[in-house]
C-alpha cells in the first residue's frame, strides 16, 4: 500500500528482541517483492546479532539501511537523533518514491 501510494516502505526495527523471525530470508523476499525499499538497522531495540543479520540481508536484497531514534517524547529512553540515516540512504529513499517531493530543511 505504501509503494502503491508513491512512498518508500522501510521496515522499522525488525530485529527487536523476540521478533528475529521477521528477518527470515523467505519472509523478507516476499516483502521486497511487494515493494520494500529498506530496513531500519540503526535502532536501540535491534539486537546486535539482529543488526548484523539485517546488514547481510540488506546487501543481499539491495535494500537501503536506515537509522532512527524512534523518538516519541519523554516516555521512552530513545534520544532524538540517536541513530541517523546517511545522506546517501536518504537519496535512495527519495529516488524510490513517486509523486512525492521531499521537504528539505
Amino acid at each position: 500500500m505504501i509503494a502503491a501510494a508513491g512512498g518508500a516502505p522501510v521496515l522499522a526495527h525488525p530485529a527487536t528482541r523476540g521478533r528475529e523471525a521477521v528477518v527470515d530470508e523467505r519472509s523478507l523476499a516476499r516483502l521486497v517483492e511487494a515493494g520494500l525499499v529498506g530496513l531500519e538497522v540503526g535502532h536501540r531495540e535491534n539486537t546486535p546479532e539482529g543488526r548484523e543479520r539485517l546488514l547481510e540481508l540488506a546487501e543481499r536484497f539491495d535494500l537501503v539501511t536506515t537509522g532512527s531514534s524512534d523518538y516519541h517524547g519523554e516516555g521512552k529512553p530513545n534520544r532524538l537523533a540517536e541513530n541517523t540515516t546517511t545522506p546517501e540512504a536518504l537519496e535512495r529513499i527519495i529516488a524510490a518514491t513517486s509523486r512525492l517531493e521531499p521537504v528539505r530543511a
